[in-house]
């Protein structure tokens, strides 16, 4: 059993705890998704690494960033997955009354006509993340997310995310932005 320190933490140690804890906080809902995302490059790893310490380590390292409030997590470096698969670059993001379509476009010839596509809406202080259940390939150029009647009108933080058919490998996520769908 450990023995319980007397020694004061220095003002660092404060800071580093609240930026470990405002990363957990941010991450934890998301864990499901987390899992696919970087099991890739998790067995790439020489030693055992699980998925999502690698996404709590990138949210550590680069999407925390400090106001005068104090630190926040940056939604827009914060990636739900990461690998060497090309992503999609999305042409347009339509709301419509309780679901958001999504376009893309495929900007590589180095792809799949049949990888997945998923969206991905987050609602941070509810910690709900949702994905999309229907299946769209990249060939279709097109997805869609209905969004349940408990998170309409609420702030959604939006994710794209893309992964070959056997879902092993990942693409970067892509942040989307932030929108209010009614």
């Amino acid at each position: 059993m450990k023995k319980k320190s007397n020694k004061k933490r220095s003002a660092a140690q404060l800071d580093q705890q609240k930026r470990f804890a405002l990363a957990m906080s941010f991450l934890s809902p998301l864990k499901s998704i987390l899992a696919d995302g970087y099991k890739f490059l998790a067995k790439r790893k020489k030693r055992l690494v699980y998925p999502f310490n690698l996404a709590l380590s990138h949210v550590l390292n680069m999407a925390i960033a400090e106001e005068e409030e104090g630190p926040f997590v940056d939604p827009e470096k914060v990636w739900l997955s990461d690998g060497t698969l090309p992503g999609v670059l999305v042409s347009d993001i339509v709301e419509e009354t309780g679901r958001i379509l999504v376009s893309y476009d495929s900007f590589s010839s180095f792809c799949a006509w049949d990888d997945h596509v998923k969206l991905i809406a987050y609602q941070v202080k509810e910690g709900v993340a949702i994905r999309s259940q229907r299946l769209a390939l990249r060939s279709e150029k097109q997805v869609a997310l209905d969004i349940p009647p408990s998170l309409l009108g609420k702030e959604l933080l939006l994710y794209i995310v893309c992964c070959e058919r056997d879902g092993i490998k990942y693409a970067r996520s892509q942040y989307l932005g932030t929108y209010l769908i009614k």
